[in-house]
């Protein structure tokens, strides 16, 4: 896990009618808060003592707040549960420094495909976008576009032009943009991960380069796989040690139970936080935020595995 630091709840407010949203800065006396680019998140210590993650949806240019925006989700462990109903202005709570595996890539255009709360960290995009005068716009899909999180933002100048409101993209259609590939344009896709996968498939079926589409999953989609694959060897090039990885258990587990020490925080792959560059052996890919280009060159040690005997890795 990431370290945490404490910081300010300056303002709690409903947003939309499922979710809350957090405004967090400096304690009094501290320094500013570490800048973040857009895209990025922070891991935050709920109150019911449960580490979760959260897109920074407020402009990336404004280093004195940090805004967040949680839904309240029936199937709850108690993380999201316990931000929304326990959370008031002028407590104090612990997050990490932002990281982000999600970032805007050089383009001449860029198309925001966003599903209910995933569409949390195409705002600061947004921002940004427009700050920069650049050729963009959102497509924003909600169950109940009316009453959508940050649609009182969306529907004001200057941002409204740019946006578009859709219940599904089976009721209202997929973007028309994407019918039509451009190899200038990137697609920033992010949602749940039946509407990303449908989104996906349908812009690639389009025929755009997957390459061109680039996501992040607020939950790990559903996996064939199992950690009771065979086992396999794990070398640490820099040491030079050699740790047994068995059937059932993670990468990063067998380094831990090792005695080495490993960058963790989601534990689910989609954080990117355990990272690592891979030098040598094929990687069992199982996480959602390297891109296929990526993964020749690393591996996400929390969740994926070993196509071959043995995997050799910059530790």
């Amino acid at each position: 896990m990431s370290p945490l630091f404490p910081v300010h709840v300056d303002d709690v407010a409903p947003e939309g009618t499922e979710c809350v949203r957090l405004r967090l800065v400096a304690r009094p006396g501290d320094d500013t808060l570490p800048a973040f680019e857009p895209g990025a998140h922070v891991d935050v210590m709920t109150p019911s003592g449960l580490i979760r993650q959260y897109s920074l949806c407020g402009s990336a240019d404004d280093p004195s707040a940090y805004l967040l925006c949680i839904k309240r989700e029936a199937d709850s462990r108690g993380g999201s549960q316990s931000l929304c109903t326990q959370v008031r202005p002028g407590m104090e709570l612990q997050v990490s420094v932002p990281r982000n595996a999600f970032s805007l890539p050089a383009a001449r255009r860029y198309v925001l495909v966003g599903g209910g709360i995933g569409v949390t960290p195409l705002l600061s995009m947004m921002m940004r976008l427009q700050r920069d005068n650049a050729d963009w716009q959102l497509h924003f899909y909600a169950r109940d576009p009316e009453r959508a999180p940050f649609r009182d933002m969306l529907d004001a100048s200057p941002y409204r032009e740019h946006v578009r409101f859709s219940q599904s993209p089976r009721n209202g259609g997929y973007p028309a943009v994407l019918d039509t590939p451009d190899p200038d344009t990137a697609i920033m896709l992010c949602g749940p991960d039946g509407f990303m996968n449908a989104v996906f498939a349908h812009a690639v079926a389009a025929g755009w380069e997957t390459g061109q589409i680039h996501t992040e999953y607020f939950r790990p989609t559903d996996s064939t796989h199992a950690l009771s694959d065979r086992p396999f060897e794990v070398v640490l090039a820099r040491s030079g040690q050699t740790v047994h990885v068995p059937a059932g258990q993670s990468i990063a587990s067998a380094l831990l139970a090792a005695g080495v020490d490993v960058a963790l925080s989601c534990e689910q792959g989609m954080c990117g936080a355990c990272v690592v560059p891979l030098l040598a052996g094929e990687g069992d890919h199982r996480d959602m935020v390297l891109t296929e280009e990526e993964q020749g060159g690393s591996i996400a040690l929390c969740c994926s595995r070993s196509r071959s005997p043995s995997l050799t890795l910059d530790m």
